[in-house]
């Protein structure tokens, strides 16, 4: 019998919370492998990698580096535009979901990806899901997160104040101190404001975000691998530091980039999927849009099209954040992402402490395996692909 989503999701609700490089991460992690080394002719691995475990460092050091941008111009206006620069700079990238190398300066801890894989041939299918829970987050509130991309655009220009002000005093306008001081404070509040939820609540429970694409993601590939497509090869990758701006997927990408362009590469990626309505997603990004593209897109509408088991699953458009496949869409590979929303287009509690067990709509979950499953099926051969 192929591994189910329900009895994964079960036993990965025993842990309050899965923070990257946290003890709970690694048990749920390791009860995972145990789950997954009793496939037939699997083999499981783990990548180590050290990692940030939020976001939250680096918000910090951001806006301190545009607070002391901010403050030191008065004497040093061309060193504090050139930092102030960096440090923008940086926001900018994370926001737009590329890479940013400033990431990876925060403190970090030990974590690992999760591998597991059978087949070979000329394709290569990736099914991915991120294992780690999310920091409690002020701007994931329910009255906050219809808001998400005017705070993102407005702190930005909050950030940006560390290098107009420098360029400013370096034009002979200096601003006098209680502008300064005023204008540091309100930089300073932008990590503030990020951190006073995690501080009050820790991580959240992560049940629909990401135990349910986890649990997706297992049941599709134990499938799979059952009745494997012809000169294929199916991986399940679980990843880590997906809260930290999707650091474990890009570690991984880093890691094979050579290998995926060798091959036939596909990837799949399950991301909250315990939601009322499913959508396979042609959209998301930041400042810019990330488009998703190629042999997986025209399987998932032929799936909604022609069984009437998937019929509601339609188009979707992510406007919050993004997901683990955004490296791979930038990368060029044939690339989706399944979700699943609200009726206001929304995934409520995610990234709060009401991401629990009690708000995951099973169904939802159970159906969006059968849907990965069905999309890697109705792709053509890898010889007519390349056609």
């Amino acid at each position: 019998m192929p591994l189910s989503a329900t009895d994964i999701f079960n036993k990965l609700s025993e842990w309050p919370h899965r923070g990257a490089g946290s003890e709970n991460e690694m048990m749920a992690r390791e009860m995972l492998m145990t789950q997954l080394v009793g496939e037939p002719g699997v083999d499981v691995a783990e990548e180590g990698l050290m990692a940030p475990a939020t976001y939250l460092p680096f918000f910090w050091m951001v806006a301190l580096g545009q607070a002391l941008a901010i403050i030191i111009s008065i004497w040093f206006p061309l060193g504090a535009i050139m930092a102030g620069l960096v440090f923008f700079i940086s926001h900018f990238l994370f926001f737009d979901w590329r890479v940013s190398s400033l990431v990876w300066w925060s403190p970090k801890k030990l974590t690992a990806n999760l591998v597991a894989k059978k087949g070979n041939g000329r394709r290569l299918i990736l099914l991915m899901a991120h294992l780690d829970s999310a920091p409690a987050s002020f701007a994931y509130r329910a009255e906050q997160v219809k808001n998400f991309a005017v705070s993102v655009y407005l702190g930005t220009a909050i950030v940006g104040l560390g290098v107009i002000i420098p360029v400013l005093d370096s034009y002979g306008w200096v601003a006098p101190l209680w502008l300064r001081l005023l204008l540091v404070a309100a930089v300073l509040a932008q990590p503030i404001i990020a951190s006073v939820d995690f501080w009050r609540f820790g991580y959240t429970p992560g049940a629909n975000d990401n135990l349910s694409g986890v649990a997706a993601a297992t049941e599709a590939a134990s499938r799979l691998w059952r009745h494997m497509p012809a000169n294929s090869e199916i991986r399940l990758v679980i990843t880590t530091a997906e809260e930290a701006g999707m650091l474990g997927a890009q570690h991984y990408y880093k890691m094979h980039e050579d290998e995926l362009k060798d091959r036939d590469t596909h990837v799949l990626n399950f991301d909250t999927v315990g939601n009322a309505n499913l959508k396979y997603i042609v959209r998301s990004g930041g400042f810019t849009p990330v488009h998703y593209y190629g042999e997986l897109m025209k399987a998932a509408k032929q799936a909604s099209l022609q069984n009437p088991k998937f019929k509601g699953i339609t188009a979707g458009i992510h406007r919050v954040g993004d997901f683990d496949s955004v490296w791979f869409a930038r990368g060029g590979f044939s690339t989706l992402t399944i979700a699943s929303y609200d009726d206001e287009a929304m995934m409520p509690h995610i990234h709060t402490p009401k991401d629990t067990r009690a708000f995951v709509d099973i169904r939802q979950m159970v159906l969006s395996a059968a849907y990965g499953e069905a999309l890697i099926r109705l792709l053509p051969p890898p010889e007519e692909a390349a056609r």
